[in-house]
């Protein structure tokens, strides 16, 4: 009855989402018991393969109890020992890059309270598993408003966006921040994808990690990562030393954070 009710539950928000072509996906609908069951439950209709993205992603329709909706399918997962060198040029020591992280990043998401992460989950298609991701539907790419020039209209609530982008790649590590994966819906709020090149193997933080300003809520949502909750959410995903390493880059973030509002006072440092 319980797995029922969460069900019907996803129909509903899935229903209200499809109810005008023209409506917003709030995070009470693309996070979420909800939106993961209905990504767990529903049946696979389509797969077809991108043009786009490195890792070779997939888009599947869904279709659970009549709603439909799409999603984005993973099943990368290399890991190379030693030195590799990735197309930009850069160097990275035990080279990873998997659909795994990419649970593990909205697991995160979760615990801390960002709230900009699509619901994503296990699943297995054609004997290979992956992660199946809640496919966001945005206005454009960040690469696409910049192309165009197209300015924010409330620049202050933008830069407070771009600094909680920042945080969470510094707090799970991610190499592959780029303008193709920042979606901005049509009110310019940011969802973030892509996550599976992120959770390496450093405690401390990116070098010109840009951090100078932060969100009091998410301050306080970095305080509720815990080892033992971390270990039980996302050790299918996490090993024991990537979640040492992003705990210790949380504890880096909390300091940084302390040491700014000391130069530069509250007023200048954080935001809600």
């Amino acid at each position: 009855m319980r797995i029922i009710g969460r069900i019907g539950i996803a129909v509903a928000l899935a229903l209200l989402c499809f109810a005008s072509t023209t409506a917003q996906e709030t995070a009470a609908v693309y996070q979420g018991d909800a939106a993961e069951q209905f990504l767990t439950k529903a049946r696979i209709v389509k797969m077809q393969s991108l043009s786009v993205g490195v890792t070779a992603p997939k888009k599947a329709t869904l279709e659970l109890n009549g709603v439909t909706h799409l999603a984005a399918f993973k099943t990368v997962d290399i890991y190379t020992p030693g030195l590799t060198q990735l197309g930009n040029g850069q160097v990275e020591v035990d080279f990873t890059d998997t659909w795994k992280t990419e649970i593990a990043a909205y697991l995160v998401d979760r615990i801390i309270g960002l709230g900009l992460v699509p619901a994503t989950v296990q699943r297995r298609y054609d004997g290979k598993d992956g992660s199946m991701q809640w496919w966001v539907e945005s206005a454009m790419e960040e690469g696409d408003r910049l192309k165009n020039k197209i300015t924010p209209p409330d620049m202050n609530a933008w830069n407070r966006q771009q600094f909680t982008m920042l945080l969470f790649d510094n707090l799970i590590y991610n190499t592959d921040r780029n303008l193709g994966n920042i979606l901005l819906t049509k009110d310019f709020e940011i969802r973030l994808i892509d996550h599976s090149r992120s959770f390496r193997p450093f405690g401390g933080l990116k070098p010109n990690n840009g951090l100078t300003r932060f969100s009091r809520s998410l301050l306080t949502g970095l305080e509720k990562l815990e080892r033992q909750d971390l270990q039980k959410k996302t050790g299918k995903y996490l090993s024991g030393r990537q979640i040492t390493f992003l705990l210790q880059r949380r504890d880096a973030i909390l300091a940084l954070a302390k040491k700014t509002v000391a130069d530069k006072g509250e007023a200048t440092v954080l935001y809600p």
